[in-house]
């Protein structure tokens, strides 16, 4: 059979009104059949019952009247009798037999010829036993009875009754199935397939359509045009549908959309950045990722809540600045996306001229800056953009991504407010911090950092009172690595708190040894804003210093100026209580980071670092220097004690010693040293003032 035959009969018998008109018709033939059976049955053993005994009362008839002319074999009498007994309509033969089972008389219509001797093991068996015999074949029933005379069997008769009877109910049955089936098929089917039809209509719509919805399709056209239950079944199935696309909709919307700002989140910009670079092999644009500069600051002071309405405003300025300013050069509209916390990109379809590409960038920084008004208060964030060409500068979306957010990372580092472009020296870089960040790893677990010391002076009479521990760092592979590098990608590592607790166990270790020995010196430790952020940092710190020995008064912790800005509220938090408990605190680099003057006297700070970058130009410019004696002149104000860094000039001595600047620091007297030679350094200044001493008494 053609597959094609098979396919549409399943079809046709997936349908509800076909498949219900044929149950019903199986039930109804099934019950109708069930019951001609029965009656067919119920009539078949009646009659049979009533051959039986029909036979076996002629057969008792003849038996009671015919034991002497058996015995006496008076053939001529039993044959009359036999006859009479045959011209009922239901018998077909009469006969008798001798006791040893010979035919010796029979009616005319069944007798044998003469020349033929009859023998019949029933008759044989019934004289022989005295029982009586009932056989029945397909078209009769044969009733053997033995004969009596004086209680001793003299032979049997034999009645035999036809069931023509039974055939004609059979056939009568027969015609009364094809009669039905003939109804059912030409009369009941037709019927009851039109009324099942109108009763499913409307089924198999909905069952269309919940494939199609199992598929994903839930936009298709249901009618709901059936009556009764179904068309409830219908409407109550639409709506279905319709909630279940909204709802689907919605948790698109949800897991798709930025909450804050509205915008595409980053699964989306995934979504758009793959349809709009990877799937589009000859598109060329560009992508510009935009960060926003030290916007924690304005969480930390002013609420998440203020921070989230800022960011939501300075989200849509950027949406409109790209499609006035950006929109005009590219082939689509721009697609922004909210990357993560202050971080935006914009994909940029068909803009890939560099020069437009960065002028485009600069307005839109320039323009995003403006001040947002929140309320009564009116907040300034600056930003920092990263931009990248595709396809020359990234040959799928993730490595555009990634070059684009590398160069915007640059613009942070830099300088902030400002976009660079990505180029292979960034990439240079990176692959420059990823070494120096496996190397430094290595070197926190092994060991290969060390402490140097750099002394600070009193500038009148150039004695050593104390140090600031410096971190150094010279890798077998990397060499001499500076600070400046390192430091960095420590914090952004996660290492900056291992080491920092490091520098501080080992600079305090170091102290406790000079002060063993009579050399009461002060030491310095810097700070990470990073180590700040750590629950545990208070109470780390409180238990490192009292475990050392050293006297927390000789103790300092630096923190720069640029970082309690960023920091303020998180940070005076964790100094307080570390201030308690007598360690002292300074803020490094002074006037590097704009703080605010009028809030410096309410700061737990007991030392001003003023910047080397001041120091370095007061013995040529007046305004340097004039900056430089205001600090000082601020400083002894607030009865707060400086460290003037980057001394390297007698002239710059002199003008500290002139503003009556408290210590300095600087390669005037000696650069960052390791321990052994900071320690003879010291010791080298006591022997000094004890042979200054005994001179002295000596005159």
């Amino acid at each position: 059979m053609p597959v094609s035959v098979i396919t549409a009969g399943q079809n046709i018998l997936r349908r509800v009104f076909v498949r219900s008109t044929l149950y019903a018709v199986c039930g109804i033939l099934g019950f109708s059949f069930f019951f001609i059976g029965i009656s067919y049955y119920s009539q078949v053993s009646g009659i049979t019952e009533r051959l039986e005994r029909d036979a076996r009362q002629k057969a008792e008839f003849v038996a009671n009247i015919s034991a002497r002319e058996i015995e006496n074999k008076n053939y001529g009498e039993m044959e009359r009798l036999l006859n009479a007994v045959a011209k009922d309509d239901h018998v077909t033969a009469a006969k008798a037999y001798s006791r040893f089972g010979q035919e010796f008389a029979s009616d005319f219509m069944s007798a044998a010829p003469t020349s033929e001797v009859q023998f019949n093991e029933y008759a044989f068996n019934a004289a022989q036993t005295g029982a009586a015999n009932l056989m029945e074949t397909v078209g009769s029933i044969d009733y053997v009875l033995p004969v009596f005379r004086d209680k001793t069997a003299v032979g049997s008769v034999l009645v035999r009754v036809s069931k023509a009877e039974i055939s004609g109910i059979f056939y009568n049955t027969l015609w009364q199935v094809i009669a039905l089936l003939g109804v059912v098929a030409f009369a009941f089917i037709p019927a009851l397939g039109w009324l099942m039809y109108k009763a499913t209509a409307g089924i198999s719509e909905v069952t269309e359509a919940a494939k199609e919805a199992t598929e994903g399709y839930l936009d298709c056209d249901l009618e709901t045009d059936a009556p009764g239950e179904v068309g409830d079944l219908q409407v109550a199935f639409r709506h279905m549908l319709q909630t279940q696309r909204s709802n689907i909709v919605e948790i698109e919307r949800l897991a798709y959309t930025d909450m804050i700002t509205g915008l595409a989140n980053r699964a989306k910009l995934d979504k758009l950045a793959a349809t709009m670079i990877d799937q589009k092999p000859d598109a060329e644009g560009a992508v510009l990722y935009v960060g926003f500069d030290r916007f924690k600051l304005i969480n930390d002071m002013h609420g998440h809540r203020v921070g989230d309405e800022v960011m939501r405003q300075l989200a849509a300025r950027l949406g409109r600045l790209l499609d006035k300013v950006a929109h005009p050069h590219t082939k689509n509209a721009p697609a922004l996306a909210r990357f993560s916390g202050d971080e935006f990109v914009a994909i940029l379809p068909g803009l890939a001229d560099p020069d437009q590409l960065t002028e485009v960038s600069e307005t839109v920084l320039r323009l995003l800056s403006r001040p947002v008004q929140i309320g009564s208060m009116s907040l300034s964030v600056s930003a920092s953009a990263g931009f990248v060409t595709y396809p020359k500068q990234g040959a799928d979306a993730e490595e555009v991504m990634k070059n684009a957010n590398l160069a915007m990372y640059e613009a942070k580092s830099a300088s902030r407010g400002r976009a660079v472009s990505y180029s292979e020296a960034l990439r240079t870089q990176a692959n420059e911090r990823e070494l120096i960040a496996d190397r430094l790893r290595h070197a926190v677990n092994t060991g290969g950092l060390e402490v140097f010391y750099q002394p600070k002076v009193i500038p009148e009479n150039g004695r050593i009172v104390g140090s600031e521990a410096l971190l150094r760092w010279n890798d077998e592979v990397l060499g001499q690595v500076s600070p400046a590098k390192f430091i960095p990608i420590a914090e952004e590592r996660g290492l900056i708190a291992p080491i920092g607790r490091f520098v501080l166990q080992r600079a305090l270790n170091d102290t406790k040894h000079l002060h063993e020995e009579g050399l009461h010196t002060s030491v310095a430790v810097n700070v990470s804003p990073a180590q700040f952020q750590e629950e545990t940092f208070i109470d780390e710190t409180i238990e490192t210093v009292s475990e050392s020995g050293v006297s927390t008064e000789k103790v300092e912790l630096e923190i720069t100026e640029s970082s309690l800005m960023d920091y303020s509220d998180t940070v005076l938090d964790r100094i307080r209580p570390i201030r308690e408990k007598g360690v002292k605190f300074a803020i490094d680099d002074f006037g590097t980071g704009y703080s605010c003057l009028s809030s410096l006297a309410n700061m737990p700070f007991d030392t001003l670092k003023i910047d080397r970058s001041f120091i370095m130009d007061i013995a040529t410019c007046a305004d340097r220097r004039t900056i430089v004696e205001l600090i000082f002149l601020m400083a002894h104000q607030l009865k707060l004690e400086t460290v003037a860094e980057g001394i390297e000039t007698p002239l710059q001595k002199d003008y500290l010693k002139a503003w009556g600047g408290t210590l300095g620091q600087g390669f005037l007297w000696s650069p960052a040293v390791a321990f052994p030679e900071y320690r003879a350094m010291i010791l080298a200044q006591s022997v000094g003032a004890v042979k200054t001493e005994v001179a002295s008494a000596l005159h």
